[in-house]
């Protein structure tokens, strides 16, 4: 077997050991949140950075141009002052913490992403979205890491690949958007 498929075979695994009734409560979260009119945020480090930044992009615009409807949703990765600001004036640690005190309310819906299910910023901005009573989710790798122990849904790999686990992260970002754009689709058909 060559590297590529090896790679892929890992990768088909690793997505097949994923606990599918977690993902269809995920669904049902994001779903009760866009009818709620809520707002959905997004949160993580290096490339799990890069999922937060990037799942906006289908979550507020497509799903607005899908449905007509907006969804207030937004990264606390985004904003390079805000983040810089943060950290030098608080600490790194308070880097997504700080920015969630001020954009999460009750009922809110906080994605937290993180490959090793530790990173310190990551976690306290879940329990900053905690103590506020908004809905926290868990995205992490490595068996789940302290972020499965304090967000109140979870998504969790069990894998050491780091890269693997970026990738599922993604793939399951797109995995719920799609359903709830078919959501959007079945509702206006009923409509």
């Amino acid at each position: 077997m060559t590297f590529v498929n090896e790679y892929f075979s890992s990768l088909s695994s690793l997505i097949s050991e994923i606990d599918s009734n977690s993902i269809e409560n995920v669904v049902d979260l994001f779903w009760a949140n866009y009818v709620a009119g809520g707002r959905l945020v997004f949160c993580g480090n290096g490339g799990s950075a890069a999922t937060a930044s990037h799942l906006p992009a289908d979550f507020q615009k497509n799903v607005f141009l899908e449905g007509g409807k907006p969804w207030e949703c937004m990264s606390l990765v985004d904003s390079i002052p805000l983040l810089t600001a943060w950290s030098n004036d608080s600490s790194y640690a308070e880097a997504f913490a700080g920015q969630a005190r001020v954009w999460l309310r009750p009922n809110d819906l906080l994605v937290a992403i993180s490959g090793s299910g530790n990173s310190p910023n990551v976690l306290a901005a879940v329990e900053a979205a905690n103590e506020i009573g908004s809905v926290t989710i868990g995205w992490s790798g490595f068996g789940g890491g302290k972020l499965a122990g304090i967000a109140q849904h979870s998504i969790v790999l069990f894998s050491d690949n780091m890269q693997m686990v970026e990738d599922v992260h993604m793939i399951v970002g797109h995995l719920v958007f799609t359903e709830i754009r078919a959501r959007i689709r079945k509702t206006k058909l009923a409509g």
